[in-house]
């Protein structure tokens, strides 16, 4: 994968600078000009809002072309989830492919970025989860979280836009909310925004998430039936954990483990993929929790739709394709 495109970091630096700004001025005004309403689902009310609010308008989507290589043709999108808040990412589009595009959803982890998880900011741990995606003749959409590293780590690419996700999450879970909550809704609002551009087939969208991309997705496809399979990566361990007090929902709302939310998505398929060697996140953690969401699969009488996979190696995507074959099979 040597001729993948390149892009210097300071070329998407004037999104990630708008996101961080946009996000920091909600938590700091709150959602009182919003209409809000009584969310449904159990997951959606322990988050709260924006999955509270009411008479949102469709999410506009604009598009910048970027650069294409061997693979594929790179547009970034902006993408407004609220009318207060523009959401950004990559979409790749392989060669040689045409429309009804089969969709994928692939979310970066801690310190990332798309522009990394794609290879074009350096060494990464990602193992071209993008390219292979590619190469199986599917769209893969990149989003961009609030986690990327912005002076946390010396061995990473950097980037100029600094922030505070534990300060912003505080802010907006005294509104209400959540600064996870507002990612999840917007990856459920990118599913708008790109389901009604009507080139996408609405039976084979997928998610794929490497590490906290792996909580944001695994969360999106239990709220959303329009996701149809997910491959969640190195993060399966309860979902629960004092190092990321942003993981925490609401106040008086029951708490949710990886187990439980993998549940919700029954019957449709999941794959989740853990390191025996995890540096972060102890294996026994979720085994214990794939026990407990492969019973919540049999009881929907869908025990072989959750696959749980241990590889021999560290905190970085697998290398190998099994969880890639999985999500980009026919979707029956």
């Amino acid at each position: 994968m040597t001729d993948l495109f390149r892009e210097a970091p300071t070329f998407s630096e004037s999104s990630r600078f708008e996101y961080a700004k946009a996000v920091t001025a909600l938590a700091e005004n709150g959602f009182s000009s919003y209409i809000v309403k009584e969310a449904e689902h159990p997951l959606a009310k322990a988050l709260g809002f924006p999955f509270t609010a009411a008479n949102l308008p469709t999410p506009s989507i604009s598009k910048e072309y970027v650069g294409s290589d061997s693979l594929c043709e790179i547009s970034r999108l902006r993408i407004n989830v609220l009318p207060s808040l523009p959401f950004f990412g990559l979409m790749f589009v392989p060669h040689g492919v045409t429309p009804p595009y089969n969709l994928c959803i692939a979310a970066h982890g801690n310190l990332g970025t798309p522009e990394l998880m794609y290879g074009m900011h350096g060494k990464n741990g990602y193992s071209n989860l993008i390219p292979r995606l590619l190469a199986k003749g599917v769209c893969v959409f990149a989003p961009q979280f609030l986690i990327w590293n912005c002076g946390m780590s010396p061995a990473k690419p950097q980037y100029e836009t600094a922030f505070n996700r534990q300060l912003i999450d505080e802010k907006l879970k005294s509104h209400g909310g959540g600064i996870n909550a507002l990612e999840i809704f917007s990856i459920t609002r990118c599913v708008d925004a790109l389901l009604n551009l009507h080139i996408f087939n609405r039976e084979e969208l997928s998610v794929c998430g490497m590490s906290y991309g792996a909580l944001l997705t695994l969360r999106a496809m239990a709220l959303d039936k329009r996701i149809k399979k997910g491959y969640f990566m190195c993060c399966f361990n309860g979902g629960i954990d004092d190092r990321f007090p942003e993981w925490e929902m609401l106040p008086n709302h029951p708490k949710f483990y990886d187990s439980d939310i993998a549940g919700m998505c029954a019957p449709r398929p999941v794959f989740v993929e853990v390191a025996a060697k995890d540096e972060f996140f102890p294996l026994d953690g979720a085994i214990r929790m794939a026990e407990r969401a492969k019973a919540k699969f049999r009881a929907a009488n869908a025990g072989e739709n959750f696959v749980f996979s241990i590889y021999d190696g560290f905190h970085i995507v697998p290398p190998e394709s099994r969880g890639v074959d999985f999500i980009t099979q026919p979707y029956l």
